[in-house]
């Protein structure tokens, strides 16, 4: 097939690309196989643009076809003018919900990315991804595709000169020297795709059909500590346990994978994998937390020829989630365990007291005269004393023991084990003790506390509210009595 770049809409001078046989060069479909798994989608391929028609070449995850060029998608958004396009769900978006790649006329395409492919200022096609389901793309997804974008155009203007040069040579024996050159050019297009993998911000790791890396870009390397020059020595490793250690791979949570648990492993027994996580361990730097999805890579006759797989860091957006995990079960301003977290420990007691016959004690306990010093002191004093009670509660309870705010100068302490009610006393004794003599200069405080032993039937609101009850008790035994009548 020959495409006229003219047939795209664009006045200038056609230039033709030589397209024949594309779908059996290794090159390109290794490149669209790549476009997939930086993606995390099933399915991309290289859209071509004539006149009439749109091409698909080098499919990856389907059948590809030719249709007509009014119906393509790749088509449509370009019509609307230069650069990528990425879309998680077309069906959501009226302008392409219609379409009949998108409504099942003919196929059901929902997530879709693509980055233009533009040779000599001209628009020829598409370097597009897609899947049958919504997808949410990563940040960056259309610059990725843009730099692969850029080798496929490379591979092109690579077959274009070697079919000129092969012209020339044909027509005339001084076709040799330009052939050489050509040659030379080539050798620097090739280069300039590795440098391009090499470039791109993430990392990608492949191997052959034996499970033998191939390919092991810049930025992986990066990430285990190892230097360019001993990338060659990396190639043609399998992964033994020897290796997996080496290399310090790690589940998230820092166990070492077995062999078979590696994503790229995992391509060879389970097919395509997708969104795997992983850690790599290396020594004297923080656990970094990655990312994976891979393919196997089939032959023009469906043999297996190897498996590639993109990594993204995703470290930070781990340590966030942690962070905002840690936030929502945890008081602002103590640092203290929150009610929704408090109540959640309360049913583990029970059941610890359901299995084994050991009650828990809970001492629910409220700063006495909270409102006096918010009111005459300022909300800064009122904010002082909270975290000196939160203190005084945490300097007498056991390390497995649970001290909780669950609001204003409502404080919680459970005590899982605690098999009487003296026991309980005692640790009110305490807390009592160390609310009135404070280590820090301040005004001594005190609290009410009431105090419920965990019963067979308890929940943790049953449970809780009675402690209330008995705090409540204790804060009217307190007031003066009124006028005799």
């Amino acid at each position: 097939m020959t495409v006229s770049t003219a047939a795209v809409g664009t006045p200038a001078a056609p230039t033709e690309l030589d397209v024949r046989d594309l779908d059996r060069d290794a090159e390109l479909a290794a490149v669209v196989r790549v476009a997939a798994a930086v993606a995390g989608v099933s399915c991309a391929t290289v859209n071509l643009l004539d006149a009439c028609e749109q091409h698909q070449v080098a499919p990856h995850g389907f059948l590809g076809c030719a249709s007509p060029r009014e119906e393509s998608l790749c088509a449509g958004m370009g019509a609307e003018g230069p650069g990528t396009r990425v879309h998680d769900d077309l069906a959501a978006d009226p302008r392409w919900a219609g379409n009949p790649w998108v409504d099942g006329r003919r196929a059901t395409v929902r997530a879709y990315a693509s980055a233009p492919l533009v040779v000599d200022g001209e628009t020829v096609g598409t370097l597009c991804v897609f899947d049958t389901a919504p997808h949410a793309f990563a940040p960056g997804t259309g610059d990725r595709l843009a730099d692969l974008a850029s080798v496929v155009v490379a591979l092109f203007q690579r077959r274009r000169q070697a079919r000129q040069l092969a012209d020339l040579a044909a027509a005339s024996a001084a076709a040799r020297d330009q052939a050489e050159a050509a040659a030379g050019h080539a050798a620097r297009s090739e280069a300039f795709t590795r440098a391009l993998l090499e470039s791109l911000p993430v990392g990608v790791v492949a191997a052959d059909a034996e499970g033998r890396l191939t390919l092991f870009n810049r930025l992986g390397r990066e990430w285990h500590g190892l230097p360019e020059r001993y990338a060659e020595r990396v190639e043609g490793a399998r992964l033994t346990e020897q290796v997996v250690e080496t290399f310090g791979l790690r589940a998230p949570d820092g166990r070492r994978l077995r062999p078979e648990e590696v994503p790229l492993a995992r391509v060879y027994t389970e097919g395509r994998v997708r969104d795997a996580d992983m850690a790599i361990d290396r020594p004297g730097h923080p656990l970094r937390v990655l990312r994976a999805s891979g393919t196997p890579v089939l032959d023009a006759a469906g043999r297996l020829t190897g498996a590639v797989v993109a990594m993204m860091d995703v470290t930070a957006q781990r340590e966030l989630e942690a962070r905002l995990r840690e936030a929502a079960a945890h008081d602002a301003l103590t640092g203290l365990p929150n009610r929704a977290l408090l109540l959640d420990r309360v049913e583990q007691a029970l059941q610890v007291q359901a299995r084994d016959g050991l009650p828990a004690a809970l001492l629910y306990c409220d700063l006495d005269g909270f409102k006096d010093v918010n009111d005459t002191l300022g909300h800064a004093a009122g904010d002082a004393a909270l975290l000196r009670m939160a203190a005084a509660l945490r300097s007498v309870v056991r390390p497995g023991d649970t001290v909780a705010r669950i609001g204003g100068d409502e404080f919680v302490v459970l005590c899982t084990g605690t098999a009487t009610a003296a026991a309980a006393q005692r640790l009110v004794d305490r807390i009592t003790t160390a609310l009135a003599t404070p280590t820090d200069g301040g005004r001594p405080l005190r609290s009410s506390t009431g105090v419920a032993l965990s019963r067979r039937g308890d929940d943790a609101d049953s449970l809780l509210r009675r402690a209330d009850a008995a705090m409540y008790e204790v804060k009217r035994s307190r007031r003066p009595p009124g006028p005799a009548a």
